[in-house]
């Protein structure tokens, strides 16, 4: 018998926002954890991300193995699955990437190295609050790069967004008083940060994309996995300086006490990477990274929840009501900023007819930005072409400058979706 399958009642789209919106949520609580960790226990900041790497990996391993278990199925003509396959579907089993997606692993580890000890050294200087509020560069970044290789200018809404989003990471990062900026941890988060994290973003979504000669995807889990493990490499060697100076003892003395935060830390930064990942493969860049950027938000109420037991948490931005004011606003113009950038990215159906005679070149509409792929139809139409565009405003420059140029299309007719079932 043929493998049936109940439709699903959840919208694509609303899915693709669950799944990035919920990856910045558990974001903020590993952050701040992390925070946590850094002012309590581990004060060195190479000494904590070693640490959590290790610990990290080990916990990842234990998790996939529990994740092999198999789900027991309701008749025997049904397919077999296994826990992990309720997060990601393309998950079987454990994965050795070859190949390109070996070689786009490959990088996506070391970038996220870079990021990973970049962001300790953050963390360790100027707290949760601050480093989540100018992290939101990356997306910028990413919006630029994709102007970029797709060859087109950006529309009105993408600029105000990029303007609102840069301003308020700028306001949210001020400290009122007299402690001033630090300029330093600005520089560093808006070049080598957030460089790396968004080249850490575009090899993990091409890994995640690319076909393997089976013809078959990459899943996240196990692209965590092995992204992770050279994470780890890179941590054991960038913190051989501090053990050296000292550091050893330090550790030796308080890793028992961070050991517990460090697990809930690691397990939920395992989780929102995985769902991460997932909302990658989805959609665009630069929109999963905006609905991430929820973590902003959310940051502040975890590290005011986490302030009752930590007090420290509250003396890095927190300490007068002019840096509240502040953090409030800037966070506010990011939302927005974010809010409009999401809500822009559209999904759109082209009915096509071909030309009678002519023969039709398929790489043409394969090659085209947006394009995502096309289906041979009867009936009126010959072609059902699906395109997922950065805005509406797009759909009629694909139309103009791309597809009203082949000569084997006849005429073309476009229906914007309104809703997406998965």
């Amino acid at each position: 018998m043929p493998e049936t399958r109940s439709v699903s009642k959840f919208r694509r789209k609303s899915t693709f926002y669950l799944l990035g919106l919920s990856s910045g949520i558990l974001m903020s609580i590993f952050v701040v954890l992390d925070d946590i960790i850094s002012l309590k226990h581990l004060l060195d900041p190479y000494i904590l991300g070693a640490f959590q790497a290790v610990v990290g990996f080990v916990i990842t391993v234990v998790i996939i193995l529990l994740l092999h278990l198999p789900v027991k199925r309701k008749s025997e003509n049904e397919r077999g699955y296994n826990l992990g396959y309720f997060i990601d579907k393309n998950f079987s089993r454990f994965r050795f990437p070859k190949g390109k997606i070996g070689l786009y692993t490959l990088l996506a580890g070391l970038f996220s190295s870079g990021t990973t000890i970049i962001y300790f050294i953050l963390l360790n200087r100027k707290g949760s609050s601050v480093i989540m509020s100018f992290g939101q560069f990356v997306l910028i970044y990413l919006l630029i790069g994709e102007f970029i290789t797709d060859k087109e200018k950006p529309v009105m809404v993408e600029i105000q967004s990029i303007a609102m989003i840069a301003v308020g990471v700028i306001i949210a990062s001020l400290t009122g008083g007299s402690n001033g900026v630090d300029i330093t941890g600005i520089l560093l988060v808006i070049g080598p940060f957030a460089i790396f994290a968004s080249f850490y973003i575009y090899f993990q979504k091409k890994a995640l994309t690319t076909k393997d000669n089976n013809g078959k995807v990459f899943d996240s889990i196990n692209l965590r996995l092995w992204t992770l493990l050279i994470m780890t490499f890179a941590q054991s060697i960038a913190v051989i300086p501090s053990l050296i100076n000292g550091g050893y003892v330090d550790f030796v003395d308080n890793w028992e006490a961070a050991m517990l935060p460090t697990v809930f830390s690691v397990v939920i930064t395992f989780a929102s990477i995985v769902l991460y990942s997932r909302a990658l493969t989805m959609g665009k860049m630069s929109i999963v990274r905006a609905l991430r950027s929820i973590s902003v938000v959310f940051t502040f109420p975890v590290v005011l929840i986490a302030g009752i037991w930590v007090p420290e948490l509250l003396e890095s931005g927190f300490s007068d009501p002019s840096s509240i004011t502040l953090k409030i606003s800037g966070s506010i113009l990011i939302l927005i900023g974010v809010i409009a950038l999401a809500l822009s990215e559209t999904r759109i159906i082209l009915l096509a007819k071909v030309k009678q005679g002519v023969e039709i070149v398929p790489d043409e509409l394969i090659k085209m930005k947006g394009v995502e792929n096309y289906s041979h139809i009867t009936g009126i139409y010959d072609l059902l072409i699906n395109i997922k565009i950065r805005n509406i405003g797009k759909t009629l420059s694909l139309l103009e400058k791309s597809i009203d140029k082949i000569e084997w299309i006849q005429t073309v007719t476009t229906h914007p979706i309104i809703k997406e079932f998965i």
